[in-house]
This record gives structure tokens, C-alpha cells and sequence, in this order.
């Protein structure tokens, strides 16, 4: 178990990895999403919340990405692709 600023997070053990990771990659697939995208670091950090939170069953995991809104379309970027423009702010 790791210790950090007063709580105590569970170890994450290989099995555990590889399950995490194959829901990812279950949800980059579904979302033609590359798993090395913004969109997908994004999903990884939330199931490791979600894990470390207590939910470790993998369909319980999946259900719980398949209602996350996220907008991919402004999370996927390219190197070359200009910044998206905020209306706000006139850029």
C-alpha cells in the first residue's frame, strides 16, 4: 500500500494493470481513439480513481467510461493543429 498525505491508496498488482488496461484499451477502440491521446490519459487517470476508490470489477469499470462526456474532438490534437478558438477570449 502506498501512504501518501494521510491516505492510504491499495497497491495496484499486475493483474490489476492489465485489467485496467484492457478496459482502456476497450474504450479507445470503441471510441477510435488513439490510447496515447489527451482523451484517453484522461479515461486512464479516471479508472485509476475509480479502482482506488473500490471499483474493481472490469464491467462494472466499462459502464462507468461509457457515460463519461468528454469531448474528443477538442482533446485530440494533433502536433501540427492549430488551438482551438474561445470566443471569450477572441483567439
Amino acid at each position: 500500500m502506498i501512504h501518501h498525505s494521510g491516505i492510504t491508496k491499495p497497491a495496484l498488482h499486475p493483474e490489476d494493470v492489465a485489467m485496467l488496461k484492457a478496459v482502456l484499451e476497450g474504450w479507445c477502440k470503441e471510441k477510435s481513439c488513439e490510447i496515447a491521446s489527451p482523451a484517453a490519459m484522461h479515461v486512464a487517470t479516471e479508472l485509476v480513481s475509480w479502482f482506488e476508490c473500490g471499483i474493481r470489477e472490469k464491467h462494472r469499470l466499462t459502464g462507468l467510461m461509457r457515460h463519461m462526456h468528454l469531448d474528443l474532438k477538442g482533446m485530440i490534437m494533433s502536433p501540427n493543429a492549430a488551438l482551438p478558438t474561445d470566443p471569450r477570449h477572441g483567439r
